[in-house]
């Protein structure tokens, strides 16, 4: 009779913990640096909840697109990111990789949380943080002898990186295939290293395992399978006014002018960044069609207008439809979310 008490007591008490560590519907107040202002830190409110990663992950969830683009934005500063995370139950694990020569240096999080039966593990990759990761973001494996890797050599190298320290952290974790699901975003050139994740991820876990979101990212692939079904789990949240998500474009000479005419690069450091690629900045090199995986889902003409009105609201700031920084910064994808 002790036994059966003891063990009706104990089940009740897992019972009682499991329910009270459950979040739902639980609002995230964060800061976050945004590029527009010169790193200006704004703030704004999100909504977690521990369902969104038992619904199924190929389903558009603008509820999680919104919580994503807020910890894409958040990764920007470490104690920022810290705090998303801890406000959403979630570890939390700064690391970076770093290759100064080549330029395929990225910051990023690994966080977890235990949702059921699985563990969730949030990777929030952060997007160009110096002058230097523009040698990478250039990289598109492209040489003199008129060859280019099938996928952004620069984007590519910098995930196997990433991909690497996260092996690391699942088998330090003890999580495997079975128990284990992935909530992947970032920003800009971390969008872009987050969609060659996903689909990676999603190769090795299942589709349904990847719960990919990623921002203003740049294209990645020249394969035409980038766009297929297999990955409709990984979503690309494009405003079309964002020169970066238009890059890398068919040649150089066109990507030249798109880079500099918009300001992203002179024409100086774009010279410099080519050279040391081993292109000669005066051969127009046929680069080919690129692509990113997954689902483009792109900014419309009235989402537009209502994330003006939002973006003004969040930055005490009008919007300016000329400028590549309003166009491209982390407000202007959480306001057209929030929208």
């Amino acid at each position: 009779m002790v036994k059966k008490l003891s063990a009706l007591i104990l089940s009740l008490a897992l019972a009682f913990s499991f329910t009270t560590s459950a979040m739902a519907n639980t609002t995230v107040t964060f800061s976050y640096p945004d590029g527009a202002f010169d790193d200006e830190e704004m703030s704004a409110s999100v909504v977690y909840d521990d369902s969104f990663f038992s619904q199924k992950a190929t389903k558009q969830n603008d509820s999680l697109a919104l919580l994503s683009a807020g910890a894409a934005s958040a990764v920007y500063n470490k104690d920022d990111i810290r705090d998303f995370l801890k406000a959403c139950g979630y570890t939390n694990k700064r690391d970076s990789v770093k290759d100064e020569a080549s330029g395929n240096d990225l910051s990023f999080n690994f966080g977890k949380r235990k949702i059921g039966k699985k563990t969730v593990v949030a990777v929030i990759l952060q997007g160009t943080a110096s002058s230097a990761e523009w040698k990478s973001n250039l990289d598109l494996g492209f040489d003199n002898n008129m060859k280019t890797d099938s996928i952004h050599h620069g984007f590519n190298v910098t995930e196997k990186a990433v991909h690497k320290k996260l092996n690391t952290f699942l088998k330090k974790n003890n999580l495997k295939k079975g128990n284990v699901k992935f909530w992947v975003t970032g920003h800009s050139r971390g969008a872009a290293v987050a969609d060659i994740m996903s689909k990676r991820l999603s190769d090795t876990y299942g589709k349904d395992n990847v719960y990919a979101y990623t921002f203003a990212s740049p294209k990645v692939s020249r394969t035409k399978a980038a766009s297929a079904k297999k990955y409709i789990n990984i979503f690309n949240y494009v405003n079309s006014d964002d020169i970066v998500t238009q890059i890398p474009t068919k040649d150089s000479k066109t990507l030249e002018k798109t880079l500099v005419n918009a300001g992203l690069i002179n024409e100086e450091t774009l010279t410099r960044g080519l050279s040391l690629l081993g292109l000669d900045s005066s051969v127009n090199y046929t680069f080919g069609t690129y692509r990113r995986y997954g689902r483009d889902i792109t900014m419309s003409s009235s989402d537009h207008d209502t994330m003006e009105q939002t973006f003004s609201d969040i930055t005490g700031t009008d919007f300016d439809s000329t400028s590549v920084a309003h166009n491209h910064c982390q407000s202007c994808y959480i306001s057209w979310l929030m929208g």
